[in-house]
């Protein structure tokens, strides 16, 4: 992929966009979108609330043309929604819309790790140790947005051959997850130490080949996120989606006969049975 190209802030972190056009005002299209897309995610343009085309060009003092282009961009990635004839208005987060995303999230990832840490070179690892590094888990909300095309940078190199398909759909979700991650990190002060701990837990797993684990630690950590965020939003929603997801991807804690809910999020990798019924480890080493 051409690194000279525009950075977009689109699907994924390595994902080029072109070089921003210039307004007359001086202020460019990525600038523009860019603040469009904070004034979402930050709440200032509130969920389910309509976009007018022309205060926007009053607020930010450009033509219309930049202002066009941001909104779809907005909309492509799901934060703007679009009827004929009507006002474009912010994307509502709804219980059903946030479990769907995040069910997808972790069959995406799950698949796009597991088809990646088997081929994974030293060189591979040592590039992905780099970007892990270079996360920032301890900023301030206004580093949000740099914290965020790290870990985006890092989900692309841990689904390195997975398809451009897996890691852009990958990187597509990710984004349209940004308000939800937010709301994550209100309702769950120390959702941050959490993360870094399962992130270091998935690096260890991937550097080790151990393709289940790795598969496990990120489909526990999106779980957690999206039952978080649910159990806040609609305490009596039932997330279906999400819990069949993790169903897939983890092993439930045993529970006695009598209780009627179960544990989804597990407590290690899958266990597989092999042709003649006995238990084979869930861990796979990365081919040398």
């Amino acid at each position: 992929m051409n690194a000279k190209r525009g950075k977009r802030a689109g699907a994924g972190s390595l994902e080029g966009g072109g070089v921003p056009a210039e307004t007359p005002e001086g202020l460019d299209s990525e600038a523009v979108y860019n603040s469009i897309k904070a004034m979402i995610t930050s709440g200032e343009l509130a969920s389910g609330a309509a976009v007018s085309q022309l205060d926007l060009t009053k607020r930010f003092g450009v033509s219309r043309t930049p202002i066009r282009e941001a909104l779809r961009r907005l909309q492509a990635e799901g934060l703007l929604d679009a009827q004929r004839n009507r006002r474009m208005r912010v994307t509502a987060i709804t219980p059903d819309e946030l479990d769907s995303i995040y069910a997808m999230r972790i069959f995406m990832e799950s698949m796009g790790i597991a088809l990646s840490v088997p081929h994974m070179t030293a060189a591979d690892l040592e590039e992905l140790q780099v970007a892990s590094r270079a996360i920032n888990w301890s900023y301030d909300r206004s580093a949000e947005d740099i914290h965020d095309r790290h870990l985006s940078h890092f989900k692309w190199l841990a689904m390195k051959y997975a398809g451009d398909g897996v890691r852009t759909e990958v990187a597509n979700l990710f984004n349209r997850c940004e308000r939800i991650r937010k709301i994550y990190q209100v309702v769950s002060p120390g959702s941050l130490t959490v993360a870094q701990d399962e992130h270091r837990a998935l690096m260890r797993a991937i550097t080790s080949g151990a393709t289940d684990d790795a598969v496990f630690v990120a489909s526990r950590h999106l779980g957690r996120t999206a039952l978080a965020v649910l159990g806040y939003m609609a305490p009596d929603y039932e997330p279906r989606a999400v819990r069949f997801a993790l169903m897939q991807t983890g092993r439930p804690l045993p529970q006695p006969a009598s209780m009627s809910v179960l544990n989804v999020i597990g407590d290690g990798p899958v266990s597989r049975t092999g042709g003649s019924g006995t238990p084979t480890s869930g861990r796979n080493k990365a081919s040398s």
